[in-house]
């Protein structure tokens, strides 16, 4: 029997400068460049290092035989090629956000822009209560963007880090529709 999801196109969701829409098999060379980053692949929990094209289309295999069955949802951050992903983790009334952005588009403001967009799109679900993310400690670029759109630390954690091989301290934070709401007034 086929799900509701798997029957609904694949969702696109447009910005100012960027394409949010569903990974393709042609991703996994931007894929491996911006995870074989050390700078990038430190700060990302779920993320081997070194990342490998084996690594990318294992992903990609698995993101695509999940998608219309998963609580998981990813999106290529596309500018004129794909720079990034987003994902949401464990959909429902608290997803989880993630992402992660090649090194070379740093500092331009993308991923805000990328986050702010999946934020107000998942809000628009009336189930949505709070969005999670959270960040290592010294991720101080991650938590700005975090900040900026209105997320709050609301504890601290430890997860384990892939790339690292070891658990590191973390900060949870999240984001209610209350105050989403609240901050676009």
């Amino acid at each position: 029997m086929m799900t509701i999801r798997a029957m609904l196109p694949e969702k696109t969701i447009r910005t100012a400068n960027l394409l949010l829409r569903p990974l393709r098999p042609g991703d996994v060379a931007a894929i491996v460049a911006g995870l074989d980053d050390f700078e990038v692949t430190r700060w990302l929990a779920r993320v081997p290092y070194p990342y490998t094209q084996e690594e990318a289309e294992r992903f990609l295999a698995w993101e695509r035989a999940q998608r219309p069955v998963s609580a998981e949802l990813v999106y290529a951050i596309d500018r004129d090629g794909m720079i990034g992903l987003i994902s949401l983790r464990d959909a429902g009334p608290e997803p989880v956000l993630g992402y992660w952005l090649a090194q070379a588009h740093w500092g331009k403001r993308y991923m805000s822009e990328a986050v702010a967009a999946l934020v107000d799109d998942t809000f628009a679900d009336p189930d949505v209560t709070t969005i999670q993310s959270g960040v290592f400690e010294g991720n101080e670029r991650s938590l700005a963007i975090q900040k900026r759109l209105g997320f709050e630390i609301v504890g601290r954690s430890i997860q384990h880090n892939l790339a690292l091989g070891r658990d590191l301290a973390h900060i949870d934070t999240a984001l209610t529709r209350a105050r989403h709401y609240e901050l676009k007034k």
